[in-house]
């Protein structure tokens, strides 16, 4: 498992369109897939530990509301690829440094 991989793959997604292009309309076992064919080495407990994490982040820190039904960061990722979703809504709020503190407190993130 990797945390740190994946935080990696993120931060290249946010920073390159057309490799954000390349995963946007590929499944969750293709994204994997493909991910280590380019040197990424992360599972989907990774992925899910990481988006949870950041989900939250997002809404109790940078959008300061409860985590609910109501929450604004629900809303944006209506009708959007979940990949789309995730990099422009939610790991693009966060700074390089940001996105590495955050995940480093995981499991496998340090």
């Amino acid at each position: 498992m990797s945390v740190p991989d994946f935080t990696r793959f993120l931060r290249r997604l946010c920073n390159d369109a057309e490799y954000l292009a390349r995963y946007s309309n590929r499944n969750f076992s293709q994204l994997i897939f493909h991910a280590q064919n380019d040197g990424f080495q992360f599972s989907t407990g990774d992925i899910s530990a990481v988006v949870g994490t950041l989900e939250a982040a997002v809404i109790m820190d940078k959008d300061h509301e409860e985590i609910d039904g109501n929450s604004s960061l629900w809303r944006s990722m209506w009708g959007k690829p979940h990949l789309d979703y995730l990099v422009n809504e939610v790991a693009r709020r966060f700074t390089g440094e940001e996105l590495s503190l955050l995940t480093a407190s995981l499991p496998g993130g340090a």
